[in-house]
């Protein structure tokens, strides 16, 4: 049986990284992306790779150094994503273990101590050469920057039942962009203005959310509940409470390209590929979502139709703690699957099983399209949005993809 390219193994722990330390969206983003570049940019070195290094393509990214050795491309490419990853987590004693791991499938498959060796000598090169880069593309800035601030405007984004968290990373904003050269969605704001008079247009939108379960309820019950990835689910049982980890929005699509990659039987290469420019457009879109949600500050559904509608609804997941304008799930779910059918030959359909784990069943799904559409109505059917954050989202997500695909050549041919 033909081995999964190691690129598979890396997300998948990355992934569980990512839950057990409970990053945020955004945050987990910035994880995916770099250490997807690393292992990029190790197999652009490889003699006759076909891959184009993203050198002179995106933000200030240095270019890494040739191996001064014989070594082997792809344990190198693993080795270099690991070592990312370990720096940008809390838990780096599982980073660890995720090497030890490695090191044990490379000595399985080469029996050459000299060659994995030498493999890794040139990706802990690449960390070196990579980080300083990392470290100043302004997430530490932010750690210092103030906190969200709350509006005591009627229409601003207020904090909500359980935990009621502060806004989430307001700053997100100042993050080195990958591919753009400013904030191309910060002016996105609601075309309507708030407001409780049961002729306006905002009351009108809030009650499609209060009556959305008036039809097929148990289905979009269910719709909800699979799209919900909430890295950190608070569940009440009388006077016990405890927290579901799950994967985030942008975890959720990796391990759909995972299983895109399983289903084409897709090489080491082509896989690392289509994860790295995956990663970018998650990570692209976070920052473009997240300025225009503080640029809006938006109240959410649950605050609005408990303060106007009914005191006693209750939104079906989780309502996450920042502004409602536009969708983040939308947004990343229409930009990762736009890339995704961009590199994955159509028509493409498949059953996404990536939830198992949480006891749901696979769902069958006609395109990647298909499914971030799912992905972004989720959002409705659980009651933490507004329908046009949904519908803009979607389009900025597009337009996302678009713009990275003009801007980044993956290919030496292209």
């Amino acid at each position: 049986m033909a081995q999964s390219p190691r690129i598979v193994a890396c997300n998948s722990g990355a992934i569980q990284l990512i839950m057990e330390d409970i990053f945020s969206p955004p945050v987990a983003s910035r994880i995916h992306v770099y250490g997807n570049i690393a292992a990029y940019e190790v197999l652009c070195k490889e003699p006759k790779s076909p891959l184009k290094s993203l050198y002179g393509q995106i933000s200030h990214i240095p270019s890494i150094s040739e191996p001064k050795e014989a070594i082997h491309y792809e344990a190198a490419a693993s080795f270099a994503f690991i070592k990312i990853t370990k720096k940008l987590v809390f838990s780096e004693h599982l980073a660890d273990s995720m090497l030890v791991k490695e090191r044990a499938y490379w000595d399985n498959i080469l029996k050459n101590d000299a060659l994995i060796q030498a493999s890794e000598r040139y990706a802990e090169q690449v960390k070196n050469e990579l980080m300083p880069w990392i470290q100043k593309d302004g997430y530490i800035y932010t750690r210092t920057l103030e906190r969200y601030k709350l509006s005591d405007s009627l229409g601003a984004w207020q904090p909500t039942p359980p935990e009621y968290h502060n806004g989430l990373e307001p700053n997100w904003m100042y993050i080195r962009k990958m591919t753009y050269d400013s904030l191309e969605f910060e002016s996105y704001t609601p075309n309507y203005p708030y407001s409780e008079k049961k002729t306006s247009p905002f009351y009108k939108e809030a009650m499609k959310v209060y009556k959305c379960f008036a039809k097929d309820s148990q289905k979009r019950a269910e719709t909800a509940w699979y799209w919900d990835c909430n890295p950190a689910t608070t569940i009440s049982s009388g006077h016990l409470s405890y927290v579901v980890k799950k994967p985030t929005p942008g975890g959720h699509w990796l391990k759909i390209t995972t299983q895109t990659v399983h289903n084409l039987k897709m090489n080491y290469i082509d896989a690392t590929e289509l994860y790295t420019v995956a990663s970018i457009a998650m990570f692209e879109g976070f920052i473009q979502c997240w300025a225009s949600k503080y640029k809006s500050n938006s109240i959410r559904p649950e605050t609005y139709i408990q303060r106007v509608i009914d005191k006693n609804w209750n939104p079906l997941i989780e309502t996450p703690p920042f502004p409602e304008y536009t969708s983040g799930h939308s947004v990343v779910s229409a930009a990762i699957s736009s890339i995704l059918t961009h590199y994955v030959k159509q028509p493409y359909s498949f059953y996404d099983s990536s939830q198992m784990f949480l006891d749901m069943k696979p769902r069958f799904f006609k395109s990647f399209m298909d499914a971030s559409q799912e992905a972004s109505m989720s959002r409705f059917y659980g009651g933490i949005h507004f329908m046009p954050a949904l519908e803009v989202g979607r389009k900025m997500g597009i337009q996302i993809s678009k713009h990275i695909l003009n801007r980044i050549k993956t290919r030496m041919k292209n």
